[in-house]
């Protein structure tokens, strides 16, 4: 098995949802269609033979080893790849793009010292739903975006998931589906932006929750992911990737095998059919 590098220490946290959250999406009822099927941005080009793969974020990252995983998938389907991990609980993109935070100066110096294929960059759930998303999401982005092109590689957001029971905005409890329209909606709109790659993780939690809800997606603290929400999302990133199904990935972890074989699918339907 690949050791995965991991650049600074891990602090274990829950990434408590706290702050502005979106005024407008106090009235917004609207629902996205989540089984409905999206043409993703393509990889150019798609991971080639051992691709540099660098993952920034928070717990949502760092819970259950998601960069473990994802390299434990890729050897099984026989691609090995070189991946890195910058991770610090309740993290930002902002925190990220500050050089004067340690985190921050560790991520410039590994942007500007070396070559990437891809960097998934993982935001801050409060912040990603929060009403000043324009203010402190979108331009860490897009500085962070232009370090990583100027390095070589390709963008990619990892879109996560809602909290399994939503959230309270204003004086209205949003459900898990409303909450997971306005995350995703955020992440789909700096994607485009930058014209940059968009791992669907929360899209895919949608859909495991409408075809197989007997599959638990979340940890009991109702917000980081269960092993099986961290597979989801590890499949849905090598699928995006290597624009390759996971299906029949002999890699299963501590899964059964019927409930990894379900994951795999809906990560493989989900982005290229």
């Amino acid at each position: 098995m690949k050791k995965i590098n991991k650049m600074a220490a891990i602090l274990f946290s829950a990434a408590l949802l706290t702050g502005c959250l979106s005024t407008h999406a106090e009235n917004q009822t609207e629902h996205m269609d989540f089984q409905e099927q999206v043409e993703w941005k393509v990889p150019d080009p798609a991971a080639g033979a051992r691709p540099k793969i660098l993952f920034v974020g928070n717990s949502h990252t760092f819970y259950n080893n998601l960069s473990r995983v994802f390299v434990n998938i890729a050897d099984a389907m026989n691609h090995k790849s070189d991946v890195y991990e910058l991770s610090q609980g309740y993290y930002s993109l902002k925190k990220f793009s500050d050089p004067d935070d340690k985190a921050g100066s560790m991520l410039n110096q590994v942007l500007t010292g070396k070559q990437w294929n891809f960097v998934i960059l993982q935001e801050n759930t409060s912040i990603a739903l929060s009403s000043s998303v324009e203010d402190d999401m979108f331009p860490y982005a897009r500085d962070l975006d232009e370090k990583i092109k100027a390095a070589g590689g390709q963008t990619a957001f990892l879109m996560t998931w809602a909290p399994k029971k939503g959230i309270k905005i204003g004086l209205k409890q949003h459900t898990v589906t409303e909450t997971q329209s306005i995350l995703a909606g955020n992440y789909i709109s700096i994607s485009q932006e930058l014209d940059d790659l968009l791992i669907p993780a929360g899209v895919g939690f949608m859909r495991c929750m409408e075809a197989y809800p007997e599959i638990e997606l979340w940890d009991s603290d109702g917000q980081h992911p269960s092993p099986a929400g961290t597979y989801l999302t590890a499949c849905t990133i090598y699928t995006v990737i290597f624009q390759e199904s996971p299906e029949n990935c002999s890699y299963i972890g501590d899964l059964e095998p019927e409930v990894a074989s379900n994951l795999q699918k809906i990560a493989a339907e989900m982005i290229l059919q």
